[in-house]
C-alpha cells in the first residue's frame, strides 16, 4: 500500500515538475502546424493557448495567478502577430493584449469575483460550518442523507441565485463545513462524493429550473466575435 502511495506521489511530482514544459511543447506543435482549412491563424493559435492552459491547470505546474499572466502574455504576442482575416493586417500586440484583457471587463467577471468573496466570507466567519451543522441536525449524519441535504441546498439556491458559478461558490463552503464536521480527510471518498454532488446537482437544476440557467458559451461566442472560426 505504501509503495502505491509513493508511486502516485512520484507521478504527481513528475507532472508538476515538467507540466509547464509539456504545455509549451504542445502549444508549439499546434502553432507550427500547417494552416487548417476553415480555421484562421489566430483561431489555430488560440486553440493552442487553450490546450496550454488546460495542461498547466491540470498538472498545477504553475499557480493560477501566474498562469493568468502567462496566458494573457501568450495571447498578446501570438494573436498580436497573427493576421486579421477581415483586414489582412496583423492584429498587433496592442490588439492582442486588448483581447487578452477583454474578459476582465465583462460583467461575468464581477459576478464571479463577488461569488468568491462571498464564499471566502462564509469560510472566514464560520457560517459554512453552522449551515452544515443545521442541515446535518435536520437530516441526520448518514452518508445518503448528507448527499440529499446537498441536493436540497442546491435546489433551494437555484430559485435565488441564477448564476451557476455563484451558486457553486455558495455550496462549496457549506460542503467543506460538512467535511470538517465529520473530521474526514479532503482526499477521502466521502469528501470526493460530496464535491462531485455539488457539481452535478447544479447542472441538473440548471436544466430543471428555468431561473437557474444563466449560462453562456463564452469561448464559442468569443471565437465567433473575433471571426476565428
Amino acid at each position: 500500500m505504501a509503495d502505491i502511495k509513493n508511486e502516485s506521489s512520484e507521478k504527481l511530482g513528475f507532472f508538476k515538475q515538467y507540466g509547464f514544459y509539456l504545455a509549451l511543447a504542445v502549444l508549439a506543435a499546434i502553432v507550427l502546424m500547417p494552416p487548417q482549412e476553415g480555421l484562421s491563424v489566430a483561431g489555430q493559435r488560440m486553440i493552442g493557448i487553450m490546450v496550454f492552459s488546460v495542461i498547466v491547470w491540470a498538472t498545477t505546474a504553475i499557480s493560477y495567478p501566474v498562469s493568468a499572466g502567462v496566458i494573457i502574455t501568450l495571447i498578446a504576442f501570438l494573436i498580436g502577430f497573427a493576421p486579421n482575416p477581415a483586414t489582412g493586417k496583423i492584429y498587433g500586440t496592442a490588439g492582442g493584449l486588448a483581447m487578452g484583457l477583454k474578459g476582465f471587463s465583462e460583467t461575468a467577471f464581477c459576478l464571479v469575483a463577488a461569488a468568491m468573496f462571498l464564499a471566502a466570507a462564509m469560510t472566514k466567519t464560520g457560517l459554512d460550518k453552522r449551515i452544515a451543522l443545521v442541515i446535518l441536525s435536520k437530516l441526520g449524519a448518514r452518508a445518503n442523507r448528507v448527499v440529499i441535504g446537498v441536493i436540497l441546498c442546491g435546489f433551494i439556491l437555484s430559485f435565488f441565485v441564477p448564476s451557476t458559478t455563484a451558486r457553486v461558490a455558495c455550496l462549496v463552503p457549506i460542503v467543506m463545513g460538512m467535511i470538517k464536521a465529520f473530521d474526514v480527510p479532503l482526499n477521502s471518498r466521502f469528501a470526493a462524493m460530496l464535491m462531485i454532488t455539488v457539481a452535478q446537482v447544479d447542472s441538473v437544476w440548471n436544466v430543471g429550473i428555468k431561473t437557474a440557467a444563466a449560462q453562456k458559451h463564452g469561448c464559442c461566442q468569443f471565437l465567433l466575435r473575433a471571426n476565428w472560426v
